[in-house]
């Protein structure tokens, strides 16, 4: 053992020296050729010797850029594409929406609304606050001679009542022309903003949120949902008559201190865009007048209002910030129609791609049982399959080619091969439920078999497409046979009462 130990090392340092040597020698006949290719350069005319000694260079600096880019590891990539959400990608994905067969009016109406308040040049401000703060007051305080565009708001300080979408036109100081929209709170909301009043603040320019103390916890979260729409945002302290100087000094104190502790907790890299003022609303309040022999008597008074902080502030807001109020409501709402639409096209196309399924799964199941030997292999393929494929990726919008299709197929096809004699034996007993073809075995059970595959098979495309954004053809197949044991005998008893139903005709 030590003598073959003894040899093996000796057979190890001969092959270092030879390997040693042959380096060497390649190394000095680089070296030599490089000289002299170096000495034939300097005999060369100057221009042939730069055009030489350039392309040697260029040669070099793409082996090293080539190189490098082949080691680099290959940067992650979400499955979705973020695409920014303009006004022509909202029409694209509109009118693909719509050869598809969805009813988008609803969104072609939004769209039109925005450029009909772009082209009257009118700056919309929307309101919101908890039920009995003051908004409809502050309104008429804000506006003499309250002109309503909506007549089915009744002022009703004491009520609340405010509960539709109500609008004001109002002309400020400066002549721009602006509509308050007097918006349900949150306790008017069954104890959240509504969708209304949410879709409201997204076609504003500008948001104001009115209190009338100091913030709970639910207004401070609603103020941080309106603020996240990038509208400049007024919080409008009410009934400030109630505080001094030194306590109106604390509250604004308490106010920035919480909202910056969010901006730090969120680590956003841009400063919250949130004002504060202290208004008075008017309207009425109860007192106690006692007179001088003693008795007292409750009279309602008047109450001064004084909303001049905030017209100041919003008249700021318009002349500083005019450039870009526009902008930021006209991305918003291109951002609101996106999120609608996409809401309505997840429900749209679960719908659609259901009805693909089952009519594939269906056709199979039938094909199964015209067939002369039906059943005599279960591999997954052929115009069926391709087809049911094609037409789940062309209802999500997904290019798709005939070679990733058929790597789905294929893939499939082995994940489900261990499985075939567990489909066969399930099919087979669910076709027992059906008394005079329960014994029947061959075509009805292969058919109640395709019916499962058939049925997995597009489940498995639909939740690849919905998750991923495009086919992939292995995550596919493993959701593939995931799906063919879910609820195997629920499944096969369903697809059985087709066979049953096709043969009773």
């Amino acid at each position: 053992m030590k003598k073959t130990g003894s040899k093996i090392r000796k057979l190890i340092a001969v092959g270092i020296l030879l390997i040693t040597l042959l380096l060497l020698l390649f190394v000095f006949s680089a070296t030599k050729s490089a000289l002299d290719l170096w000495e034939r350069l300097q005999d060369l005319p100057a221009p042939l010797f730069y055009a030489y000694s350039g392309l040697i260079l260029a040669g070099l600096l793409f082996s090293v850029y080539f190189i490098i880019k082949l080691l680099r590891p290959a940067p992650l990539q979400d499955d979705f594409e973020t695409k920014e959400v303009t006004q022509k990608t909202v029409v694209e994905e509109l009118e693909h929406a719509e050869k598809t067969g969805m009813e988008t009016s609803e969104f072609r109406r939004e769209l039109e609304e925005l450029q009909q308040r772009k082209e009257s040049g009118t700056i919309y401000v929307a309101l919101f606050g908890d039920i009995s703060t003051g908004k409809s007051s502050i309104i008429k305080a804000l506006i003499p001679g309250i002109h309503k565009r909506d007549d089915s708001l009744d002022i009703n300080v004491q009520g609340g009542s405010t509960r539709d979408i109500n609008q004001y036109v109002w002309q400020s100081r400066s002549g721009d022309q602006l509509v308050l929209t007097d918006l349900p709170g949150r306790n008017e909301a069954d104890g959240s903003l509504n969708q209304m009043a949410r879709d409201e603040a997204v076609r504003a320019q500008i948001v104001i949120y009115v209190t009338d103390s100091d913030l709970s916890r639910s207004q401070f979260n609603d103020i941080l949902q309106l603020q996240s729409f990038g509208k400049p945002l007024i919080v409008a302290l009410n009934k400030s008559d109630r505080f001094s100087d030194e306590e109106k000094g604390l509250i604004e104190q308490r106010f920035f201190e919480h909202f910056s502790k969010q901006e730090n907790d969120s680590k956003k890299s841009h400063k919250l865009d949130i004002k504060l003022v202290f208004v008075q609303s008017g309207g009425e309040e109860e007192v106690v007048k006692i007179y001088p022999d003693g008795h007292e008597e409750k009279i309602i008074r008047e109450r001064k209002a004084d909303v001049s902080a905030l017209a100041e502030v919003l008249q700021d807001e318009i002349d500083n910030q005019s450039d870009v109020l526009e902008t930021l409501r006209d991305a918003s709402v291109f951002v609101l129609v996106k999120q609608k639409l996409d809401s309505a096209k997840d429900n749209f196309r679960q719908e659609k791609a259901e009805a693909i399924v089952k009519s594939s799964t269906r056709k199979a199941v039938l094909g199964a049982l015209a067939s002369v030997s039906p059943g005599s292999d279960l591999v997954i393929q052929g115009v069926l399959g391709t087809q049911m494929v094609k037409s789940l990726c062309q209802l999500y919008n997904v290019p798709v080619k005939q070679l990733d299709i058929d790597k789905f197929l294929n893939f499939s096809s082995n994940q489900m091969k261990k499985s075939i004699p567990l489909i066969l034996a399930v099919a087979g007993n669910g076709m027992k439920a059906f008394p005079g073809i329960g014994t029947v075995t061959g075509g009805l059970t292969h058919a109640v078999a395709y019916g499962l595959i058939f049925d997995a098979l597009g489940h498995a495309v639909i939740k690849t497409l919905q998750e991923r954004g495009k086919l992939k053809a292995a995550p596919a197949a493993i959701t593939f046979k995931e799906m063919l044991s879910e609820n195997l005998e629920a499944r096969a008893k369903l697809f059985a009462k087709l066979v049953f139903d096709n043969q009773k005709k």
